[in-house]
């Protein structure tokens, strides 16, 4: 059962009106206050699972309204707040989804406590005209016993309202943010020819934040990078490596040359100046970032030259656009009528308009309604780190999200890191600490089987001349990627399955802290695979029986079809 709502708010008085939001629907629903259910963030660090009474936060910065510092008005109170999606599994019911199925103009809440539910339309406190209307944006309730399929017809619906951007490929290639510190010139070129010489199908070099002397400076390089990036982006396409890049858009560091010549292509506080009060509060105030205005003429003038002296000067085809979320925060800005989500889509598209008709756009750090129709892939997790808090809650935040990948965007679920290293890093005081790797030969197993489920982009995070030869043989199984994410047996994202043409994947994931048997059922009679090897396991019969498979570990076979 799939049903569609086309609201709209007409003021019908003889004077104008400011209106903070709209409630679609209010009351008590005919669940149980320990009905299970998944909730998406705002944005792509945030998502929410739990059950109606008892909800909690999936991943490591809190609430939207935590991390960003977006002021909560006096209708939040005592209600848990979700955005665009929610969805319910009653026990012994069928499934129910509830989303937003368009964000064009506004964003979409669902506010709940116990059985209580409100679906809320954010309007900013806008005006409102005598006579005038709002189109809202479309609403989608659907029920059934199969999630998937759900999942499957709410991204039809947002691919009617929103067409996705299609790209022939799932971009593969190498990220210098994980490895390669600090950046230099000679580090590019280094890992460039060494990929040319032992897996040049990873194609690219994705020149990562840090090349830039500060952000929002974009076209000015760093003093430690030894080059400017023209050349070096020449000097990778030259060892046959295609040359990627990185932009922040939205986000402007205070003493920049951005900040200095044009503050008035920033979004403004209520006296009129640069407003930095909100988003990610910075251990170093001096450091906290301004936005750019997405409604400013001159500023997205700025953005569109940008990145045309990217594309045609640089020669880049690949567009990292992180930070994102800075494009759609609350402030003041030059067009008055313009919401938050207008903002942001409008700076979106000056990008989009100048190099996405030959260029991979990639989203990271993403408001993910507004980024609709807007990307060819998106990260959906947390950076990764060498460590099992990143590895098993990048997984958490990955599955219930695998359902986008390859019908809304391609999934990015961040770079695979297969070695140990060791960093250097200073501190606020000066001092170098040093950073081990702290994942165990298990915890690495449970992370590249992470990559393989999420179905969508392969970059590698380690040095190419480091990797060894058994790691080299890792990557080259993942290449090119399947594009299949895994499907899931239940919530608890143990047994994962990918039907690939012709063979059928199975992965067994342990997030537990001790071992763990887990059942494989089977639809008839097989030779097993291990996906790693190609060694032949056995010959299973309906099921596969994994006995105290190891803590933080996961296991990956495959059966011929």
């Amino acid at each position: 059962m799939n049903h569609l709502l086309n609201a709209k708010v007409v003021n019908r008085s003889d004077h104008s009106l400011r209106i903070r939001e709209v409630v679609l629907f209010s009351g008590e629903m005919p669940f149980a206050p320990d009905t299970p259910f998944y909730g998406e963030g705002f944005q792509m660090l945030t998502q929410y699972g739990g059950t109606l009474s008892s909800p909690y936060v999936i991943g490591a910065y809190g609430k939207d309204r935590d991390f960003f510092r977006i002021p909560e008005t006096p209708f939040h109170a005592n209600l848990w707040t979700v955005y665009n999606l929610l969805a319910l599994s009653p026990r012994h019911e069928e499934h129910m989804l509830i989303a937003f199925t368009s964000c064009n103009r506004f964003s979409g809440e669902f506010r709940f406590r116990n059985s209580y539910l409100e679906v809320i339309m954010d309007t900013e406190d806008l005006e409102l005209g005598p006579g005038e209307s709002w189109e809202l944006e479309q609403f989608m309730f659907a029920s059934g016993a199969d999630r998937d399929l759900l999942f499957q017809q709410l991204a039809e619906s947002l691919n009617r309202n929103h067409p996705r951007l299609l790209y022939p490929e799932i971009p593969t290639g190498w990220c210098s943010y994980y490895c390669l510190r600090p950046m230099t010139a000679e580090g590019l070129y280094e890992n460039a020819r060494s990929m040319v010489r032992r897996i040049p199908e990873l194609n690219r070099i994705q020149i990562d934040g840090g090349y830039a002397a500060a952000d929002g400076d974009f076209l000015v390089p760093s003093v430690t990078l030894g080059s400017d990036v023209k050349t070096i982006s020449e000097g990778i396409r030259a060892t046959g490596i295609e040359a990627a890049g990185y932009i922040s858009p939205f986000i402007v560091e205070p003493g920049s040359k951005l900040m200095l010549e044009h503050p008035d292509w920033l979004v403004q506080d209520q006296e009129g100046k640069p407003f930095n009060g909100i988003g990610q509060k910075k251990k170093r105030p001096e450091k906290q970032w301004y936005m750019l205005d997405g409604t400013h003429p001159e500023a997205l003038n700025y953005l569109r030259s940008t990145v045309r002296g990217m594309h045609d000067e640089w020669g880049w085809r690949y567009f990292k656009l992180d930070f994102l979320q800075y494009g759609a925060l609350p402030g003041y800005r030059y067009d008055k009528q313009a919401t938050r989500i207008e903002a942001f889509r409008s700076g979106m598209k000056a990008i989009i308009d100048e190099v996405g008709h030959d260029s991979f756009i990639l989203g990271c750090n993403a408001p993910f309604w507004p980024l609709l129709g807007l990307v060819h892939g998106n990260r959906v997790t947390n950076d990764i780190a060498r460590d099992w808090k990143h590895v098993s809650g990048n997984a958490e935040e990955l599955f219930p999200r695998n359902w986008q990948n390859d019908m809304l965007w391609y999934n990015d679920p961040d770079v695979l890191v297969l070695e140990q290293v060791t960093f250097h890093e200073q501190t606020l005081g000066g001092e170098v600490m040093e950073k081990k790797s702290a994942l165990s030969e298990q915890e690495f197993e449970f992370h590249k089987a992470v990559i393989l489920a999420s179905g969508g982009m392969i970059l590698s995070g380690d040095l190419i001349p480091a990797l060894s030869e058994k790691n080299i043989r890792v990557l080259k199984k993942l290449l090119p990627p399947t594009g299949k994410a895994a499907r899931f047996e239940d919530d608890t994202y143990t047994i994962g399955r990918i039907e690939l043409e012709h063979r059928h994947v199975i992965c067994a994931f342990n997030f537990d802290d001790q071992p763990k048997d887990i059942g494989l059922s089977l639809d008839g009679s097989y030779r097993v695979y291990d996906f790693w090897t190609d060694e032949e396991i056995g010959t299973y019969t309906n099921a596969l029986k994994l006995n105290n498979l190891e803590p933080h570990c996961a296991k990956v076979f495959y059966y011929k079809v």
